[in-house]
């Protein structure tokens, strides 16, 4: 008897040692022209407001857990972009400058944002007044974005027809390529990986033909490929380095080509495990944690 309860205790202590971490938290997103708060403990999901008749493209962190929102509409039938700060908690928003994308980085109190044809650092402390010039595009041909300190980001730039990721650091206005990781790593969809000196980037792995999510740092060294369904379509949001979780959104499309289906996925970095945490759930192309 004694010995069958010992089994029994073995294998609930199994059974727990599999279970994902109970996740807290709550992640603000951007659905057609509604900011939301998606509850990373029980997988739900609620508006916090609608700005009208606009699309928000993006969001990210501003000063004091306001959001930056990057956004479209029409005026006088012409379509415009531009960037506001929004909080959330107030819903009350501040018109800040025309562009189609938008990150702070609050080491150099900086905002880099991409006006349609150019990549673009400016001050809070100069009130937004100037502003360094990062890369030159074609018009609204917006390259990827990647924040991976409070004073530096990764930007995609076109050099000699080739696609290469640049390296950009706000306080010192300067950039170099980082061409062993433009190799490698499509900076469409990555993230940081912060305090690691690695981004999670779609990578190809192990001489496989198609490209995985997996870690690479900078220097362009791949490690290892994230455990995700192969048959399925994913993008990288946000690593929550207090939890040790990388947060994924799954867009699938269903039978006979209809409308497509989302999902929220978790990679927990301590088990290295990928589960689905929310069914028929969309967080849009960008998200922001809230603790």
């Amino acid at each position: 008897m004694r010995a069958a309860l010992l089994v029994v205790l073995c294998l609930i202590a199994s059974c727990d040692a599999n279970e994902p971490q109970a996740l807290h938290g709550h992640l603000y997103f951007a659905a057609g022209s509604y900011v939301g708060e998606f509850d990373l403990s029980d997988g739900s999901s609620a508006p916090v407001a609608s700005l009208g008749d606009v699309t928000i493209d993006h969001l990210s962190i501003y000063e004091a857990n306001d959001l930056l929102l990057s956004m479209r509409d029409f005026v006088n039938e012409r379509e415009t972009s531009r960037i506001l700060r929004f909080n959330p908690r107030e819903n009350a928003s501040f018109p800040l400058f025309p562009g189609l994308m938008a990150e702070f980085l609050s080491g150099a109190r900086a905002v880099v944002y991409d006006d349609g044809s150019r990549l673009l650092a400016t001050h809070r402390h100069n009130a937004f007044r100037d502003e360094a010039v990062i890369d030159v595009h074609g018009h609204n041909s917006k390259p990827a974005v990647v924040v991976i300190s409070d004073t530096e980001i990764l930007f995609n730039s076109v050099v000699d027809d080739e696609v290469l990721i640049q390296r950009y650091d706000v306080e010192g206005d300067r950039s170099y390529p980082l061409q062993d990781l433009s190799k490698i790593c499509r900076l469409n969809g990555a993230i940081s990986i912060a305090g690691s000196g690695q981004i999670l980037c779609k990578a190809v792995f192990d001489s496989e033909e198609k490209a995985k999510y997996g870690f690479v740092s900078l220097s362009g060294a791949a490690t290892i490929a994230l455990p995700l369904p192969d048959d399925k379509n994913f993008r990288a949001l946000i690593y929550l380095a207090d939890q040790q979780v990388i947060i994924l959104s799954e867009s699938s499309s269903s039978w006979g080509g209809g409308q497509q289906k989302h999902a929220v996925w978790v990679y927990d970095m301590t088990s290295s495990t990928a589960y689905r945490l929310a069914r028929d759930q969309y967080l849009g192309q960008s998200v922001v944690y809230r603790p």
